[in-house]
């Protein structure tokens, strides 16, 4: 190899090399957005809670019951006992528009017990046996539920869906910085009121209140939702095709050099 091909060589390898560079800066520096992450299962059915069997789905599908798959940041759902029916409630996850039979608990399709278009986890207060419903086929949505967290969430939203009678819903949140606790907001008919907390490992939710000369009280349902970062598709598709065109050149380059 002469000088001149010598120069050209580490000439072109420098712009390669500034190329390789300037993508390596440039990865330093694409920050990752933050995408929002639903914590609720994404189909209809009961949440294990610590009560025992599942209960029998509708008879007209002739499945076993199961419980639902649970997002793996969560550890465990535990249901205590309420302090406004003296029972343990079951959790289950809803969404309107579906007629869905548990035992003997039922959410028909359109009630008022679950927003519209998406899936909650929605609460059915129990009699002692927690089998049997306590009121109106299990469309009672009060009960006392406490999620336990796999790790530490940086951030939690939790979302609770008709609140309209001040005191009747609570929540204490458990994290590495202490423990926080607070009162939801009453509300119009069916409201939804929204409240994000940092480094939470754990979270106690007190849903609704049994009231009212028929017992029906103050139903609500929740949200659960967490954030994860992940690289912005556009940037990461960008110094892909960056570092694959430096590579070619430069395989190119030192074959003609060759």
């Amino acid at each position: 190899m002469n000088t001149q091909k010598i120069s050209t060589f580490f000439r072109h390898t420098g712009t390669i090399a500034s190329l390789v560079t300037a993508a390596t800066v440039a990865t330093g520096f694409m920050a990752p957005s933050a995408s929002a992450l639903s914590l609720v299962p994404q189909e209809e059915g009961e949440v294990d809670v610590g009560l025992g069997a599942c209960l029998s789905p509708s008879s007209e599908t002739g499945d076993p019951c199961k419980y639902l798959e649970l997002s793996s940041l969560i550890g465990s759902i535990e249901s205590l006992v309420d302090d406004s029916t003296g029972t343990k409630s079951r959790l289950f996850v809803d969404k309107s528009g579906t007629l869905n039979t548990y035992g003997a608990v039922q959410f028909a399709p359109f009630d008022t017990g679950t927003p519209q278009g998406e899936f909650w986890f929605r609460p059915a207060a129990m009699m002692a046996d927690g089998v049997t419903p306590l009121l109106e086929s299990g469309q009672l949505e009060v009960g006392t539920f406490k999620v336990n967290f796999a790790e530490t969430l940086d951030s939690l939203t939790v979302r609770w869906f008709d609140t309209e009678y001040d005191g009747d819903t609570s929540f204490v949140v458990d994290g590495v910085f202490g423990s926080v606790s607070g009162v939801v907001p009453a509300g119009p008919d069916q409201n939804i009121y929204e409240q994000t907390f940092t480094n939470v490992s754990m979270l106690t939710l007190d849903l609704g209140e049994k009231g009212g000369f028929l017992g029906t009280g103050d139903g609500v349902d929740f949200q659960l939702e967490t954030t994860a970062d992940i690289p912005e598709p556009a940037t990461t598709l960008g110094l892909g095709a960056l570092a694959l065109m430096g590579a070619l050149g430069l395989r190119k380059r030192n074959k003609n050099l060759s």
